[in-house]
């Protein structure tokens, strides 16, 4: 099915009557349709429906309204009038256009759907399942991540049509335009709107200036569009159609040369007969290619593209880019980039509603299979004008990494038209992959047997905290014992687990120095391991240690206290038992005493350091539970009686003890 672009293809067809008084007399919306006055027709056409009162005779009105407004680029009515028409009996036509309407409006679900019952009650079903493929491929490039972003240049957009921003000088662009500003007092009986001229406009302090018109000379009541350079600026090929001359009709190429003062009046350029329109050029940068569309006879559809080389004489015979580039649809708007790569627009490939632009790799003397660049540059509205300003970032520290312009109608511009800026920018997502574990015992219910390795634990809840504790995320291992958060740039966090019946735990993880320009996803993993709580379970932690007579924590066995802190933290329902020990010299009630004593010393340094102190019980043992054989008139020496100066820990809440073990290096201070 043909889609015609609504405002700039409006020189596809005949203008004449358009924009100057006619000498036909308008008395119904056949005769405006016929001549092309969509602007005119409906008014017509919604007063013949409502005047019509048989249902068989208002069907086809239905459809007449609903292709007005489609041409007339009102998507949502020309939807509506489409669906009145199937209301009444409209047929396999009018589900088509309406599928069609809903896909150009990024309704791709319903036009699925409306594409799917199409093939099934249609001869033309393939036509369906195409464009069925098509909205649930454009769904799927929706959801893809994207690092282009897509802004409109409110800046010199207009409510009537933007379109075609090319560079001009150095910070200076030119565009075509039919805002109010354009030359002459006629409307296009198309658009309502007037005809197009070019426009430039200068970037200041990253800041468009307001529009002026380009030049006198160029310029006319006439349409002027969609300029080109040659590189030094002092050369333009733009698109001129006279639609107040009865003769000619069409639109062509013209040129002009800059004379350092003016711009001289613009000559035709007859690269094809005059009943052939034009549209479009681009001259490459070295000047020997001129690219353009036309609707010449002979081509694969409505208009394709043509390349022209530069001869002695002018230029060359056209030569059509071929089957691979043009359909039986519309092709338009050739661009090529610096390695003279083809990027173009086209309504007859595979996309996402109207006109898609799509790229297309040179390769010797021909192009690669072009290829959609997808969303964000596409949308279900018409796409084109695409051109590339920058290919990579200035500088070390340049996070735009590639850049430029297009034209789109899509929802949400000013105009019926409007221009684009895109930028894709140096943009890294973390992805923190981890997994929960724990031990596998031989025999699964006696921790003292032998640890087969690690296994998953599922149902862990994982929390992803800033290194203040303030905690941003959280989840559920699942079945694998797997968890995934997104991070940001720069950062680092905390990573904490825990599950009933087992001891908490945590780790750290940094996004520090680890961004990427090359790659989009940095994916970063952890594993933690939790220990189970078994019942009678003796836990080894480090010991505490007491210099001889004395209750006073040692600077090493606060640094032993200061890096078990996250435990408490991150078992905040363990109520701990904090026992202390002593040596067996002295008597058996000054050891009780000094023990108890060293066990409150522990309590006081932890509630110092914010653990509640209902969590935690002091405990003295005295010289009860030695760890060697150094009790009551056996003779040891300082280093064994050093090892029983202790402070070990329990889980009370639990019943299961925190056995301390000792640390490779033990300081002994002499006895005084």
């Amino acid at each position: 099915m043909k889609v015609v672009h609504r405002s700039i293809l409006l020189f596809l067809l005949i203008l004449v009557s358009a924009c100057k008084p006619t000498k036909f007399v308008i008395k119904d919306g056949k005769t405006a349709v016929e001549l092309k006055l969509f602007n005119e027709s409906l008014d017509f056409l919604l007063k013949e429906f409502n005047a019509e009162k048989d249902p068989i005779k208002q069907q086809p009105k239905a459809f007449a309204v609903a292709e007005s407004y489609r041409k007339f680029n009102d998507l949502a009515n020309a939807e509506k009038w489409y669906q009145k028409c199937l209301d009444l009996n409209g047929g396999s036509q009018a589900l088509f256009m309406l599928a069609m309407m809903q896909k150009q409006q990024e309704k791709y679900a319903e036009a699925y759907n409306n594409f799917e019952k199409f093939q099934r009650i249609s001869s033309g079903g393939f036509e369906g399942r195409k464009q069925a493929n098509q909205c649930r491929e454009a769904l799927e490039w929706k959801k893809e991540f994207s690092r282009i972003s897509v802004t409109n240049i409110e800046a010199i957009n207009s409510s009537a049509s933007d379109y075609s921003l090319r560079p001009f000088k150095p910070n200076q662009f030119v565009f075509s335009s039919s805002r109010d500003q354009a030359t002459g007092s006629g409307r296009d009986g198309w658009t309502g709107e007037k005809f197009s001229d070019i426009f430039v406009t200068e970037l200041k302090a990253g800041s468009f200036t307001p529009p002026t018109s380009f030049a006198t000379t160029l310029n006319t009541d006439a349409h002027e569009s969609s300029p080109t350079f040659s590189k030094d600026f002092k050369e333009i090929y733009f698109i001129r159609c006279k639609p107040e001359d009865q003769s000619n009709q069409f639109c062509h190429l013209y040129y002009s040369a800059f004379n350092n003062e003016h711009w001289n009046e613009p000559v035709r350029v007859d690269v094809f007969p005059d009943t052939v329109n034009v549209y479009d050029p681009f001259l490459s940068p070295d000047g020997n290619l001129l690219l353009l569309s036309s609707d010449a006879p002979g081509g694969f559809g409505g208009t394709d593209l043509y390349l022209f080389n530069k001869i002695d004489t002018g230029w060359s015979a056209p030569i059509n880019l071929g089957g691979s580039i043009n359909t039986p649809e519309s092709e338009r708007f050739p661009w090529l980039d610096e390695k003279y790569n083809l990027y173009f627009s086209s309504n007859g490939l595979p996309g996402m509603g109207g006109l898609d632009i799509f790229k297309s790799a040179r390769v010797k003397n021909s192009f690669r299979e072009p290829i959609n660049l997808k969303y964000p540059i596409n949308s279900g509205a018409d796409d084109f004008a695409f051109y590339i300003d920058k290919y990579k970032p200035d500088t070390e520290n340049d996070t735009i990494l590639f850049s430029g312009y297009f034209s789109s109608s899509r929802a949400g511009g000013k105009g019926k038209d409007d221009l684009y800026r895109f930028e894709e920018r140096w943009l890294n997502l973390f992805v923190l992959r981890g997994k929960v574990l724990e031990k596998k015992y031989e025999n699964p219910e006696n921790p003292d047997s032998k640890v087969l390795g690690l296994k998953t634990l599922p149902k862990a809840k994982v929390e992803l905290k800033m290194a203040d504790e303030r905690i941003l995320n959280a989840a559920f291992s699942d079945t694998g014992g797997n968890f995934i958060f997104r991070l940001e740039a720069e950062t680092d966090y905390k990573i904490t687990a825990g599950k009933n019946g087992y001891f908490s735990n945590n780790t750290l993880i940094t996004t520090k120095g680890k961004r990427n320009k090359d790659s989009t996803y940095i994916n970063l993993y952890t594993q933690i391991e939790l220990d189970k709580i078994f019942t009678q379970k003796m836990i080894v932690i480090p010991n505490i240690y007491y210099d001889y007579d004395k209750a006073t924590l040692r600077p090493e066995s606060k640094l032993v206290l200061d890096s078990i802190m996250i435990f408490f933290k991150d078992n905040p329902d363990l109520t701990i038992e904090i026992g202390s020990h002593t040596d067996s010299r002295g008597s058996d009630e000054y050891n009780q005493k000094l023990s108890q004593a060293r066990a409150q010393s522990v309590v006081d340094y932890l509630v110092e350091k914010q653990i509640p102190k209902d969590r935690l019980i002091a405990k003295g043992y005295g010289e009860t539970a030695p760890v060697n054989q150094c009790r009551n008139g056996v003779n040891c020496t300082e280093d064994e009686h050093q090892k029983n100066r202790r402070t070990t820990f329990r889980v009370a809440s639990a019943k299961l003890n925190l056995e301390s073990i000792e640390p490779e290096d033990i300081k002994v201070v002499p006895k005084e």
